[in-house]
């Protein structure tokens, strides 16, 4: 059965008159302050028992609509209900139903809340990086305090986010960061960090390993130590931050790098992937360049749609080469690598990429490409909630005066980032535009238009 059959399977199953309703209901009512989906996906890992007749129920009729589902996507059930017994997984999962009894099968799938919120910790920075997005350094005014921070994480308990990346400025210099990290992981949040590394000592990389930190990013734009320290802004940094990597490798954190895709390093690419994988990361990610903050100044370093497309092929190409995670934030890689595989490997999502395994060749119509304001959204270090990191500009509404759910929800211009059916010129009209559909905060700094093209694709 082809994809094209496998999606009008899915649409059918759950679009049903009765499936759709019936996971509405179970989403909307509620048994001790929870969410009757809630117990019974909680009931179907296997990480609580039933003992309410209605639980009962509710388990029973989930478990065959999940089985369904499974079927399609050529899953077996043991390895789902293992990987459920991840509360963030859980919580994921428990998003989707209910988004699709709210909105119905989508294409893109359309979210009653966030897989993920990268939350902009503090403006506070020890580098001056010539990209910085945030233009970062030091502390705003109006920061949110602690009180306000722990409020943010029932908020998006209450919401449903699954994942929170805490990201900065540098996170982790603020005294607010540890205590705040600590909760997010006791509230089952997967949670990561994006940091530069020059404060990772050892101490400090067995505190984030205790905590229950899942994923530890550390930004490093060069292998050669001056290029590195003249970008971000000090001397010295690249040593430190390489001594940080190497702290969280020793504490076995699961540890990736990222590195901001300019002119001045692309084709230093595969040098860093194999300097990567001789020091024991596991992942590398390579950012797309948006001319947002500091980075307006260094407009002449973003790479045009050509040297862009040979560096995602020389990507795809070290993916298979090294075996280690190579991904890219461009949303053209997940066109690249199908292209380049001839459909054998996909790269839906920035944190895949490789075989179709469980059903994601499906899923990647549905949730693949750009994940602005619709897969993900930014929280600044005031509350301010904008659709990407990269648009902030964009304010949807603030965190401190609205419930994060309603800002989510009920923010029209959120609709034009969920809809690639409005994209314009060649981005409307690509058939990978399901899959990619390009980097909308390039479109919105080079066009002042979120629907507009991506001028960084050959297509455009």
């Amino acid at each position: 059965m082809n994809v094209e059959s496998n999606i009008a399977l899915i649409r059918t199953i759950f679009g049903n008159p009765i499936i759709r309703p019936i996971i509405k209901f179970l989403s909307t009512h509620e048994y001790n302050g929870r969410s009757l989906l809630n117990y019974a996906l909680t009931i179907y890992s296997g990480e609580e028992e039933a003992k309410k007749v209605k639980l009962i129920i509710s388990s029973l009729i989930v478990s065959q609509i999940i089985n369904l589902g499974l079927k399609i996507l050529d899953v077996k059930e043991e390895e789902v209900r293992r990987m459920f017994k991840n509360r963030s997984l859980r919580r994921g999962l428990e998003v989707i139903l209910r988004s699709i009894s709210k909105y119905g099968i989508t294409l893109p799938q359309k979210l009653d809340a966030p897989f993920l919120v990268v939350w902009n910790f503090t403006n506070m920075c020890n580098l001056n990086c010539k990209h910085c997005y945030q233009n970062a350094k030091t502390v705003l005014k109006n920061e949110l305090t602690l009180e306000e921070k722990i409020n943010v994480l029932k908020q998006f308990e209450e919401a449903g986010v699954a994942a929170i990346a805490f990201s900065g400025g540098e996170p982790l210099i603020h005294p607010h960061f540890f205590k705040i990290a600590e909760e997010a992981v006791r509230r089952g949040f997967y949670t990561a960090i994006a940091t530069n590394g020059t404060i990772i000592t050892d101490e400090i990389a067995r505190k984030i390993k205790n905590i229950g930190i899942n994923y530890v990013e550390i930004s490093l734009d060069s292998i050669d130590p001056v290029k590195h320290d003249n970008f971000r802004g000090v001397r010295g940094a690249w040593e430190k931050t390489i001594n940080g990597i190497l702290n969280c490798v020793k504490n076995d954190i699961f540890t990736g790098i990222a590195v901001t895709t300019l002119k001045m390093n692309y084709k230093e690419c595969r040098k860093i992937i194999e300097f990567a994988k001789n020091i024991g990361v596991k992942r590398v990610i390579f950012f797309n360049f948006i001319p947002v903050g500091r980075g307006e100044e260094i407009l002449i370093e973003d790479l045009n749609p050509w040297e862009r497309e040979e560096f995602l092929s020389t990507l795809y190409e070290a993916m298979r080469d090294y075996g280690i995670e190579v991904l890219s934030t461009a949303p053209q890689y997940a066109r690249i690598v199908i292209q380049k595989s001839h459909g054998i490997c996909i790269s839906p999502l920035h944190f895949y990429a490789g075989p179709p395994v469980g059903g994601l060749n499906y899923l990647a119509e549905f949730i693949g490409g750009c994940g602005a304001g619709r897969l993900y959204c930014a929280l600044e270090p005031n509350g301010d909630v904008t659709p990407c990191v990269f648009i902030p500009n964009i304010v949807l509404g603030n965190i401190r005066n609205k419930k994060f759910k309603e800002i989510w929800n009920n923010t029209p211009i959120l609709l034009a980032f969920q809809n690639k059916d409005i994209l314009k010129d060649n981005c409307g009209k690509c058939g990978f535009r399901y899959i990619c559909g390009g980097c909308r905060a390039r479109a919105y700094v080079y066009f002042k238009d979120i629907t507009a093209p991506d001028p960084g694709c050959i297509n455009n």
